[in-house]
């Protein structure tokens, strides 16, 4: 499958017409995950569009298994730009990671699939039957307390059956029968129902739209590289446009990223589902903060979100 990545730059020299050199790292570790929530960044890793922008500087890029491994990366200084979910990035912000958003890629909904034929709601999980999800801070299982705390009346009612596990692992588990039910993203949730699984859970009855991937990156870094803060905006930007508007070409370009394996028609009914939406602002991070911080995962609570953004986001809007 797709996923996202992180960031590292380099000097640029100054042109001899006295043009002002960019400023960039001489190395840039992106960091994403799984899916199509990615889209719009892996086309523009796929592109190079940084590269042919910033030719000294060495790009990497990483998929990781959830966006607790990407902020531990960020933490450790091995990577520069990760992109994830509100869950691992809220409780980094609450602990001081000191990283902001640069842009949302997404506001895709996300859905809870059983096969299991005795479950029907929330109710029927009983001890030992097993859900799988990312991580305990990821995005589902934010959601997953939040509709527990409703229908449950314990927002920690069902921790007991949460297993972390990557989205694609967690795909073949569930056709495998070795977990009971799956909360993932697209493109994996579509597999899972073409392939007899039902819809149990969906993101957008508890939190409505929500920015299931942005990009972030520290303060300290953005404000050491803003030109190439704004560059990767501008890229993503011109990315999501490219997704929005001309689907068949960024399919080919995803299906150019998996060698074929999957084809470009298969990506264009995925990038095209109405579940999926790409948009570039920041949204749902407040509601998620506060029902975080009501669940005491967070210490702090975000009142604005000018608290959580970088200058790239100013006046765009997002909630």
């Amino acid at each position: 499958m797709i996923g996202l990545a992180l960031l590292t730059f380099v000097f640029v020299a100054c042109t001899s017409d006295n043009q002002t050199a960019l400023k960039a790292p001489d190395k840039v570790t992106f960091a994403y995950q799984a899916g199509i929530n990615y889209a719009n960044l892996l086309i523009v890793k796929q592109q190079q569009i940084l590269e042919k922008q910033f030719p000294k500087t060495k790009f990497k890029w990483k998929e990781l298994a959830n966006g607790a491994a990407i902020r531990d990366g960020v933490i450790a200084n091995q990577i520069q730009v990760g992109a994830g979910g509100p869950g691992p990035f809220l409780v980094g912000w609450d602990k001081g990671v000191g990283w902001k958003i640069l842009v949302s890629l997404n506001h895709s909904e996300f859905w809870l699939v059983t096969k299991n034929p005795n479950i029907k709601s929330l109710k029927d999980f009983r001890p030992g039957i097993k859900i799988g999800l990312p991580s305990p801070d990821s995005l589902q299982a934010i959601v997953l307390r939040r509709a527990a705390q409703k229908e449950l009346r314990s927002a920690t009612a069902l921790d007991q059956n949460v297993q972390s596990i990557s989205h694609p692992l967690g795909l073949q588990s569930l056709l495998n029968g070795q977990i009971d039910a799956h909360f993932t993203t697209p493109p994996f949730q579509f597999q899972e129902v073409e392939k007899g699984g039902r819809v149990i859970l969906k993101s957008s009855d508890v939190f409505g739209k929500i920015s299931a991937a942005s990009v972030f990156t520290t303060e300290k870094f953005y404000n050491q590289y803003p030109e190439f803060g704004k560059a990767l905006y501008t890229a993503i930007a011109d990315a999501t446009k490219l997704v929005n508007e001309k689907p068949d070409e960024a399919a080919k370009v995803l299906s150019q990223i998996d060698g074929g394996k999957v084809s470009a028609e298969q990506y264009k009914k995925w990038l095209t589902d109405k579940a999926v939406e790409y948009g570039l602002e920041p949204r749902a991070f407040l509601k998620y903060g506060k029902f975080m911080h009501e669940i005491d995962m967070l210490d702090k609570q975000p009142k604005s979100i000018d608290e959580l953004i970088l200058p790239t986001l100013k006046g765009a809007g997002g909630d």
